[in-house]
């Protein structure tokens, strides 16, 4: 009975240094214990990628999308990866997007939603994992990939039904001065 009462206290601080850790029981608590998560944040989607979770969160409050990581630990699981990227009004946007890589997992999350009745489909990727998927006005497509690879550097491209390049997505081209607002969709021009 004494190693009982010495054990079960033990149990309970050991329980306790998990939570407050971040451990949780399943990938989703894991993403609301993110400390960077907004409290009013709605979830959109979720990709599991085997050994961990990506949940996409939009907050019409804060006007943010945002993207969270949960990786599986033994029977837990825990969040410590997370980005997000502000509403706004072009015609293209990008409202998750995260490149993780961990011990157990690599992957890399673009999400995309578009407004312009122009574009057929979006292609993104890098060889030999190129990824072409059509998009409709209004509509939102994702791309998962098995691989961790800088957002940027998977070239996403969106096309109109004739194949024509209508905007790229990153920095502005043949430009040296690297703003964050300038990261995004952009039209290009004389094609």
């Amino acid at each position: 009975m004494k190693k009982w009462k010495l054990l079960i206290p033990l149990l309970i601080v050991i329980v306790m240094i998990f939570f407050i850790s971040g451990y949780r029981l399943t990938a989703l608590s894991a993403a609301k214990s993110n400390s960077f998560l907004s409290k009013d944040a709605e979830l959109m989607e979720k990709y599991d990628t085997g050994s961990s979770v990506i949940f996409l969160f939009k907050n019409d409050k804060e006007e943010i999308y945002q993207t969270v990581h949960s990786e599986k630990s033994g029977v837990l699981f825990r969040s410590s990866a997370s980005t997000y990227i502000p509403y706004n009004s072009d015609k293209i946007q990008t409202v998750g997007g995260i490149s993780v890589t961990t011990k157990n997992d690599a992957t890399t999350l673009l999400s995309v939603i578009s407004y312009d009745e122009e574009i057929a489909y979006i292609e993104t990727g890098v060889e030999p994992n190129i990824e072409r998927k059509a998009i409709s006005e209004g509509e939102r497509i994702s791309f998962l990939f098995p691989f961790s690879e800088q957002i940027d550097f998977l070239y996403p491209t969106a096309f109109n039904k004739d194949g024509k390049r209508l905007y790229h997505y990153g920095y502005p081209k043949d430009t040296n001065v690297f703003n964050g607002e300038d990261f995004k969709w952009h039209k290009i021009e004389g094609q």
